[in-house]
């Protein structure tokens, strides 16, 4: 069974990170769902892909100043969320909709450099939130920085961890390299059980050197159609999409078994409810 991913919940028709891009992504059906985590100053796991927006930077904000990133720009703004909602908000709608088994896969974000005293708070954060639900809800760790994935490969050895990957010019401590080879071999090092690479580095090689290894291998983020059938060809075992509804027509009509859609609703999502 190929996974489907949701990016961000379902980036294609809502604001990413947002509780209700994740409630469109399990009314479609999806496998997981990808979020972004970011650390705040008050010490809490809050979903949003970028740190800055305006001149504001989450990790020196509180929970409750974080906004929702509007992304993207087409995106039509019915949504009444404006606070980025947190880790523990996100894994309390999934017992909601009795999706325990939808994988929570979280990407730590950081900024790529040497480990420092935020590496370390957001993996000392993240573990002890995720000790407290890896029994009841399944979940996921990525991160493009492998000092993250060996991290949490020492505090929390149970919970699967996958090695983010893009093209890059430059080599950095906290970044993986894009060479398949290299790639699979820090993954190896550093306790990740799966690669993700980004769709402009994914190819033949890449899968089978994986593969060989052992690791599986989820590549992101796939937009077309002709996009999600050229990984499926070579043989991927997860896609990473932004429209989740596009990813099901393309595995369907390759006769590929589906999620189960679990329509839910949120009162707090409707804009007519009151506060």
């Amino acid at each position: 069974m190929i996974e489907i991913q949701g990016h961000r919940g379902v980036l294609a028709t809502r604001h990413g990170n947002t509780l209700a891009s994740f409630v469109e992504a399990l009314s479609l059906g999806v496998d997981a769902i990808e979020v972004d985590v970011w650390l705040t100053s008050d010490m809490q796991l809050v979903l949003r892909h970028d740190a800055v927006i305006g001149t504001a930077d989450i990790r020196l904000e509180t929970m409750l100043q974080a906004v929702v990133e509007k992304h993207p720009a087409t995106t039509t703004d019915v949504d009444p969320e404006t606070r980025a909602p947190s880790l523990s908000e996100a894994l309390a709608l999934l017992r909601f909709a009795n999706a325990t088994d939808v994988v929570l896969d979280i990407e730590v974000k950081t900024d790529g450099g040497a480990w420092d005293w935020y590496g370390h708070g957001i993996v000392t954060e993240l573990s002890r939130v995720l000790k407290a639900h890896q029994d009841e809800q399944a979940v996921r760790v990525r991160s493009f920085d492998p000092q993250i994935i060996r991290a949490m490969s020492g505090m929390l050895p149970g919970v699967p961890l996958v090695a983010l990957s893009r093209e890059s010019p430059l080599r950095s401590v906290g970044l993986y390299p894009s060479d398949p080879k290299e790639l699979v071999i820090t993954a190896l090092a550093t306790g990740a059980s799966a690669v993700a690479p980004a769709s402009g580095i994914l190819d033949a090689g890449l899968v089978a050197e994986a593969h060989g290894a052992g690791l599986k291998v989820f590549p992101w983020t796939l937009v077309t159609s002709d996009e999600i059938s050229a990984a499926i060809e070579l043989g991927v075992d997860g896609i990473c999409v932004n429209d989740v509804a596009l990813a099901r027509q393309v595995l369907g009509g390759l006769g590929e078994p589906l999620a189960p859609t679990r329509p839910i609703a949120l009162p707090l999502l409707h804009a007519g409810s009151p506060a």
